[in-house]
């Protein structure tokens, strides 16, 4: 879970890539019978982000504990942001928080999310990623989920080759060009 903006989608892309079955925007009474359906259906890995657009946020102290009662293996991390820092991210990528409305502002929406989300922010393994890159932050979930008894180790390099012209321009997202 955590702040709309602080890095979820990151963090729910590279589970995704560790072979977790992720699920985002998920209610949290919708957790459990999720987590039954999926087990049957021989899902061993499963990741949700759970966070204030899915309502009944309130509730999901208490179904993580009856997760844990049932003996599922629970690890809960929360992302967190600096105000400023969710600001920014939000002009750049124009997109409307959750909460935003005709009479809230974007700091006050940040304001009530948080407020909503105290007591969930408290569950867990707390990450803040106001001054992390989108790499570092991979980096820091990749060594939360083999130091929480994952046991698999994603691939450490991934090389991507493109061939290009120098006429229509130099690849954008290229870190080298030979």
């Amino acid at each position: 879970s955590g702040l709309s903006g602080s890095g979820k989608s990151i963090a729910l892309n590279l589970l995704e890539d560790a072979a977790y079955y992720c699920v985002d925007n998920l209610p949290p009474q919708l957790l459990q019978p999720l987590v039954d359906q999926l087990g049957q259906q021989g899902y061993g890995k499963i990741a949700v982000a759970i966070d204030i657009r899915g309502g009944g946020i309130e509730t999901l102290p208490q179904q993580l504990d009856t997760l844990r009662a049932q003996k599922h293996d629970v690890q809960f991390l929360f992302l967190d942001s600096k105000t400023e820092t969710l600001r920014k991210r939000y002009s750049e990528t124009r997109r409307r928080h959750p909460l935003a409305s005709d009479e809230r502002t974007l700091s006050e929406s940040i304001a009530e999310e948080r407020v909503r989300l105290a007591r969930v922010a408290e569950l867990g393994h707390h990450i803040d990623t106001s001054d992390l890159k989108p790499n570092a932050l991979r980096e820091w979930i990749r060594q939360f989920i083999t130091a929480n008894g994952d046991g698999h180790e994603p691939q450490t390099l991934t090389l991507s080759f493109e061939s290009f012209g120098f006429k229509h321009g130099v690849p954008l997202n290229a870190d080298f060009v030979f």
